[in-house]
Parts: C-alpha cells; structure tokens; sequence
C-alpha cells in the first residue's frame, strides 16, 4: 500500500526487530526489508544500558532534506556525515560507544544464543503459569513477552479480577522485588512479563509466580 501510494514506510522495531536474527523466526518478520526506516532501541533487548535508540533508515537523503537546517556558523563540509541533520538534535552524547561495544563483545552469534535463551525462558513461564490453579495465562506469542493474570480460585467476576491484579502489581513494584509492567488486552487489563536480561534464570520464575501469588493473598486481605 505505502509503495502504491508512495508513502513512508516506517516500522516501529523497539522491543522485537533484533529477534529477526533468528533463523527459525524469519517468517515472523517478513516485509521487514521493505521499510523506508526501521526504529530500535537497543537497551531494550540488545543488553545495552538504557538510553539507546537507533533508527535505519535505506534513503539518508530523504532524512536530510526533512532535518538539515544549518546555519553558516555551523556549517561543515567534511566528508564525514553530520548527525545534526538527521534528526532535530543537535549536540548529544556518544551514545553509540556502548552499543558499538556491544555488538563487538556479543557478535552475530551471541546476539542469538541470548535471544533464543531469553525466548525459551518466557516459553518455560508459560508452562509454569499453566501449571498453576491461580493464575491465567492470555497470550502466548513467539518472543519474550508473556501477557497473564492472578486469578485465585473462587474469584470470577471480571472486574474483582482487574482490580485484584492492579492492586497486586502496584504491590510488587512498591516491593522492588520484581519488575512488571501492564498492558489491555480486548479490554482487560493484564499483568505484562518481558524477559530481556541475560542475568534472567529459571529460578527467577517460579520467584516471580510465587512472589506475585502472595501478594495477591495479601491485597485480597486487605480487601476483606
């Protein structure tokens, strides 16, 4: 459609594009080549510290002739490109030291190895939410996000649930013993697990499931 009608293709890769490194995942991501621009941020699941953003763009000149606005007393005729028109920043930190660093230390193959760990730990809480009475899992998709809830045995009323599981993760985030987030799923709010830290163990995700349970126990408690 945007080649037909000679729009900007731009994709929004934030979190995901990085997985297309993936052999047996290729088919998730096909189009992908197709983009004018592709946005990432690498502190996000390229283990780089926050903040680093990226975007890649097939025609530089395109970018310039939006951004470049340069005044004489800036002006420089180096062959090396200046990155002030290429965005509406001017001057910014070396940002691209850590994840040139990165990429050197980790490599093709270990960008892989990591990814796939990741993906295969979000897969193994799947299984360990579905093992469990008292949480639901709601969807289950190819990278590493898991999208659930706690829903105690006895609780069925869909707005007790919501409430329960907001109250719940505003608990544990207070806590500081683990780290969601939350999204909307068709209208229901869900408790939102993002594995992107090579640290990550299995252990880690029984601690979450268990630590979440609890917490729920004690809001239902305070509740009564």
């Amino acid at each position: 459609l945007c080649e037909a009608e000679g729009l900007w293709f731009h994709i929004d890769g934030a979190y995901g594009a990085v997985a297309r490194l993936l052999p047996e995942l290729a088919d998730q991501f096909a189009g992908l080549e197709r983009a004018d621009s592709l946005g990432m941020d690498p502190h996000k699941w390229m283990y780089v510290p926050v903040e680093c953003g990226l975007v890649l763009v097939r025609d530089k000149a395109a970018m310039q002739d939006c951004f470049s606005l340069v005044p004489a007393y800036l002006r420089d005729d180096r062959l090396l490109p200046w990155f002030a028109e290429f965005g509406p920043q001017q001057t910014r930190a070396f940002r691209a030291l850590k994840l040139w660093l990165a990429l050197k230390q980790i490599g093709l193959s270990g960008y892989r190895e990591l990814i796939s760990r990741d993906i295969a730990l979000a897969r193994t809480l799947r299984q360990k939410i579905q093992a469990r009475a008292d949480f639901e899992l709601v969807t289950a998709g190819p990278l590493s996000v898991t999208c659930f809830r706690y829903a105690p045995a006895g609780l069925t009323d869909p707005a007790a649930i919501e409430s329960l599981n907001h109250d719940l993760l505003a608990r544990v985030q207070a806590a500081g013993e683990v780290y969601l987030t939350h999204t909307m799923i068709k209208g229901e709010a869900v408790l939102r697990a993002s594995i992107v830290n090579f640290r990550t163990e299995e252990a880690d995700l029984d601690f979450l499931l268990d630590h979440l349970a609890a917490a729920g126990q004690a809001c239902l408690a305070d509740q009564a």
